[in-house]
This record gives structure tokens, C-alpha cells and sequence, in this order.
């Protein structure tokens, strides 16, 4: 995970890229968080772009650090609810957030996504993702060889089936082979303003920023 300060007329954002859920991702997020609020950003961009998942109660503590309330995922299986997990009134800042999001990012992204989206928390800028929610468990057989067995799938909180539908965002930005190849090519480019998913979500987060300030002082 990598994370950066990005100086914007409206104040500075922060702008954190998760690649995968490893079992030390929420507490790099945590620091990450902290950190940038002791910096005072005015908003936040969350990458989870090409990010293939991991463990899921990474996703769900990282979650946490976003929602105050809300649920964040609901496994289910043949015969019903089997686990609802939710928030817990622990998250650590509640400043506006944009979420890229693409074809890569699957399973603990999706869920993490999802959540955020359906809580009204975030935003998701990019394109629709990988649509992984199944929970399985993998038999072995007498040759030795083994058979994954679907026992459950993930919901998000207002009932999506993750693995059916995938995640849409709310602004689609499709990018050409052209965009994707420079990409590639180049990646220090991704999380800058010649990457079009994140000027568009950087565009989306200011506006969001923009928006709040103009109602405070119209309170003061």
C-alpha cells in the first residue's frame, strides 16, 4: 500500500492506493488515515483498482475505518443469513471519499466497495468490477487431486449479489487501450492527472469538497 499528499487549491487530498487485503493492510490503513489527517486533508481517494482481494476481514476492519454505521457484507448460504458483519461506530474520519474502482478489483475489494457505496459514504469512480462472491471450500479426493466446493456467497449491505453483478460505479470512466497500454507503460502515471480515472475522481472529490465549504460559510 502507498499513500500521498496531493496539494489542491481547496486544500490538500489524500490519496491511498490498496493493492491487495493482506493481513496487515488494515493497519497500514490505519497509520495511512492517521496520518493524513494529522496533515489535514480535505478529502480522500481510495485506489482499489487492479486489486485482486485477500482476506475478507481485512475488508471488513478497513471498512470500519470509513463507516460509522452501516452493515458492510452478509454471507449467505443455502439456507439463509449465516454471518452479518456491520460497523462499529469506530470510523476514523468522516471527510468525503471517491473510490476507483475497475475490471481488476475483485472479492475484499468488491466488498469494501460496496459497502461504501450502499452507506452513501463514497462515491466509486471507474469501471465495473471483477464480480467475485463466492465462498468456498475445497475437498480433497482419493487421487489426491482436490474440488472447490461453493458453500456461501457475499452480499453487500442492501442485498447485491457480488458475484452476479459485480460493482458499478456511480461515474463510469472507461479507459481506451491507448490509456491502458500508456498506463502500463508508464506507472507512475497511475494516481496522477495523465490517469483519467483518477482526474475524474479528483474532479468528483473537489466538487464534493467545494460544495461543504460553501455551506459552511453560508452558516457562519
Amino acid at each position: 500500500m502507498r499513500y500521498s499528499v496531493k496539494e489542491e487549491a481547496e486544500g490538500p487530498i489524500g490519496y491511498i492506493r490498496l493493492t491487495q487485503f493482506s493481513s496487515n493492510a488494515a493497519a497500514e490503513m490505519k497509520d495511512a488515515i492517521d496520518d493524513l489527517e494529522s496533515q489535514e486533508v480535505v478529502g480522500y481517494i481510495l485506489d482499489v483498482r487492479s486489486n485482486p482481494g485477500g482476506l475478507l476481514y481485512s475488508s471488513i476492519e478497513i471498512a470500519r475505518m470509513w463507516l460509522n454505521e452501516g452493515g458492510i457484507v452478509s454471507t449467505v448460504n443455502r439456507q439463509g443469513v449465516v454471518d452479518e458483519e456491520a460497523a462499529n461506530n469506530r470510523a476514523l474520519t468522516d471527510k468525503p471519499l471517491v473510490v476507483l474502482v475497475d475490471g481488476g478489483s475483485a472479492s475484499a475489494s468488491e466488498i469494501l466497495s460496496g459497502a461504501l457505496q450502499d452507506n452513501d459514504r463514497a462515491q466509486l469512480v471507474g469501471s465495473k468490477t471483477f464480480g467475485t462472491g463466492l465462498v468456498q471450500s475445497v475437498r480433497s479426493l482419493p487421487d489426491g487431486s482436490g474440488v472447490a466446493i461453493t458453500i456461501a456467497k457475499y452480499l453487500t449491505p442492501s442485498g447485491r449479489d457480488i458475484n452476479q453483478m459485480g460493482i458499478e460505479p456511480d461515474i463510469p470512466v472507461e479507459l481506451s487501450e491507448e490509456e491502458q497500454e500508456a498506463l502500463s507503460e508508464n506507472r507512475d502515471r497511475i494516481g496522477t492527472l495523465e490517469d483519467p480515472q483518477y482526474r475524474r475522481a479528483q474532479e468528483l472529490l473537489l466538487q464534493t469538497v467545494r460544495a461543504g465549504q460553501n455551506t459552511a460559510i453560508d452558516m457562519q
